[in-house]
């Protein structure tokens, strides 16, 4: 055993002490680059002066780690059937997804000047398409219900893109790769790109594309719910 399990802060402090208010960014993801595929890996990271992150891990063994600036500060074993330490850390990965979705409101509800008629009819068609193809996700996210066997593969990016400065809201989930662009004339910029057959990241160009500024609340509904069942698959149970 550890000298982490032994000495350092209580990890029920230290969950209930992790916000991801007055973070420039926040990112949460599921089961990337696990070693063992019967492993299972949550991964959740905000960034504020001290750069705090979470990470836990279970094969074997269920295990939290703590890190502040990239430093392990805690680490701890989780008794088996203790359901405590696990409901804290789905508090934190739900308190952080709904922090960077319920961040961009105001932007949401503040008209784009400009906006015409044939914007109206193009969003529209746009929202079907969404619907449709987010429709998909939701089905095969409902699979999780009864088959264990399976692995939520997703991550969800929210704040400002360090690289470009750009205020984004990535969505990663199997197959789809969703980037949604709060512009500075406010309106909203979709893409979505499907990496199927080629790896995340691997898609040259976007399958789906549009500025959005008459419909922003009805579009930005359907990554809500896309989100929110993300995360209800992704708990820790």
């Amino acid at each position: 055993m550890s000298m982490f399990d032994f000495f350092g802060k209580d990890p029920r402090k230290l969950f209930l002490g992790f916000s991801p208010t007055h973070s420039t960014w926040r990112v949460i993801s599921w089961n990337y680059d696990l070693k063992n595929p019967k492993d299972r890996l949550w991964i959740l990271e905000v960034d504020r002066p001290e750069a705090k992150s979470i990470e836990w891990s279970s094969s074997e063994t269920e295990t939290v780690r703590f890190f502040t600036k990239n430093k392990l500060t805690r680490k701890k074993t989780i008794p088996a059937g203790n359901q405590e330490f696990k409901e804290l850390m789905n508090i934190c990965l739900h308190s952080t997804l709904k922090y960077g979705l319920e961040s961009n409101h105001e932007f949401l509800l503040t008209p784009v000047s400009g906006a015409t008629s044939t914007d109206y009819q193009n969003e529209a068609r746009a929202l079907q398409w969404i619907q449709a193809s987010f429709a998909t996700l939701m089905k095969a996210l409902d699979q999780f219900k009864n088959r264990p066997d399976l692995i939520l593969t997703a991550a969800v990016f929210s704040g400002i893109e360090p690289a470009s400065g750009l205020s984004v809201l990535r969505i990663m989930a199997f197959n789809l790769d969703i980037f949604c662009y709060f512009q500075e004339d406010l309106s909203l910029q979709i893409a979505i790109f499907d990496d199927k057959n080629l790896g995340h990241g691997g898609a040259a160009s976007a399958t789906f594309q549009q500025n959005i500024k008459v419909t922003k609340p009805q579009i930005y509904d359907e990554i809500v719910k896309l989100v929110h069942r993300i995360a209800i698959v992704g708990e820790i149970r």
